[in-house]
């Protein structure tokens, strides 16, 4: 597997009741988040600085409602693994995540460093 995933992010600034569809894949996981103002995401009212996760589909309706909105649109390729959460950390096992706290207190949570 690719260390590395494509990823589209869109900053969308909505004027009121203005209405922008944008096409996704299938197969992509696809997250928006009303960061500024409500918005209509599939006809559905998202109040202010809450995330959604889409369900599948070909394209979604972003509408602001009577005030401005500023949206956050978020997709990737869907990954299809299992996920373990645990605050700040996400593995795809309790094993994998409970090393990664142990790692964390050992100072070894990073072992790669990138370069710029």
């Amino acid at each position: 597997m690719s260390k590395y995933l494509p990823l589209s992010y869109y900053d969308l600034h909505l004027n009121p009741k203005e209405t922008v569809i944008l096409n996704t894949e299938i197969e992509s996981s696809v997250m928006v988040f009303t960061l500024l103002g409500g918005a209509y995401i599939g006809g559905e009212l998202v109040k202010e600085k809450t995330a959604v996760k889409l369900t599948s589909g070909d394209h979604v309706e972003i509408k602001a409602t009577d005030e401005k909105a500023q949206v956050l649109f978020i997709s990737s390729k869907r990954l299809d693994e299992p996920v373990a959460w645990g605050g700040p950390i996400v593995m795809n096992s309790m094993e994998e995540l409970n090393k990664a706290f142990d790692d964390l207190k050992k100072g070894t949570f990073l072992q790669d460093k990138i370069s710029y």
